[in-house]
C-alpha cells in the first residue's frame, strides 16, 4: 500500500508542477537554460519543402539574441524575423523580456517603433543599450506570458486576460499566441480575435511555425 501512495504521489506532483510556484533556485536555472535553447538562428524551410506553407509569405529566417538594455531588466531578447533570405525584409521584429514571477517565469514583448533604427541589432549590440520604453509599444501586464517546463520543452501561452487595442487598425481584440521551445526548434502561432469570436489576424494563415536552429 505504502508503494502505491507513493507512486501516486510522485504522478500528482509532476501533474501539478506548472501550476505551483517554482523556488528561486529551478526558476533561475530554467531562465538560464531557457535563454541558452532560445538564443541562434533558425529557418522553417522544411515546412516550405513538405508544401505546408508558401515561401513567398512564410519562409522565415528568425534570429533571437540575448542583448544587454538596461531599461527592459536583465534578460532581455532581441529577435528579427526575415522573410524570404536571412538578408530580406523583415515580417516582425520584437523585443522578448524574461523575469521570475511569483509562480515562476514569465515573459513580456514590446514592438519596436522604428523598426530601420534599430535593424540587425543582435550584429551591433551597443546601438541599442540606450533603448527605452518609449521607443517601443508595450502592452498591459494581463499579457504577461505564463512560461512552463515539462521536461525538454518550454511552453509560453498568452493568457485570454489579454485585451488590447490595435496601434494600427484600433480595432479592439484579445491576442492569443502559443510558443514551444526546445534545445534546437521551436514553434509559434499568433493571432488576435473580437469580442464576438470573429477572427481579426492569424499567423501563420494556417498551422503554426516550425523553426529548427540552424546556427547557434
Amino acid at each position: 500500500m505504502t508503494r502505491i501512495f507513493t507512486r501516486l504521489f510522485a504522478i500528482l506532483i509532476v501533474a501539478l508542477y506548472p501550476f505551483v510556484g517554482q523556488t528561486e533556485e529551478s526558476a533561475d536555472q530554467d531562465l538560464e537554460t531557457l535563454l541558452s535553447w532560445l538564443q541562434g538562428t533558425y529557418s522553417n524551410q522544411a515546412q516550405i519543402d513538405s508544401g505546408a506553407l508558401e515561401a513567398d509569405t512564410d519562409l522565415l529566417f528568425p534570429v533571437f539574441q540575448k542583448i544587454d538594455i538596461p531599461a527592459f531588466g536583465r534578460h532581455v531578447v532581441y529577435l528579427q524575423w526575415p522573410i524570404g533570405a536571412p538578408d530580406g525584409r523583415l515580417q516582425r521584429q520584437r523585443i522578448w523580456v524574461f523575469e521570475r514571477g511569483p509562480n515562476g517565469l514569465v515573459m513580456d514583448f514590446f514592438t519596436l517603433k522604428e523598426p530601420g533604427r534599430w535593424l540587425n541589432a543582435h550584429l551591433k549590440p551597443e546601438s541599442v543599450r540606450g533603448m527605452t520604453k518609449a521607443d517601443t509599444i508595450g502592452y498591459p501586464r494581463t499579457c504577461l506570458l505564463p512560461v512552463r517546463r515539462m521536461g525538454d520543452v518550454f511552453t509560453a501561452s498568452i493568457p485570454s486576460t489579454c485585451e488590447i487595442v490595435s496601434q494600427g487598425t484600433k480595432i479592439s481584440m484579445t491576442l492569443q499566441s502559443h510558443i514551444k521551445i526546445s534545445e534546437n526548434e521551436m514553434t509559434y502561432r499568433e493571432g488576435g480575435r473580437r469580442g464576438d469570436g470573429t477572427l481579426v489576424f492569424k499567423v501563420p494563415a494556417s498551422t503554426q511555425y516550425q523553426f529548427v536552429k540552424v546556427k547557434d
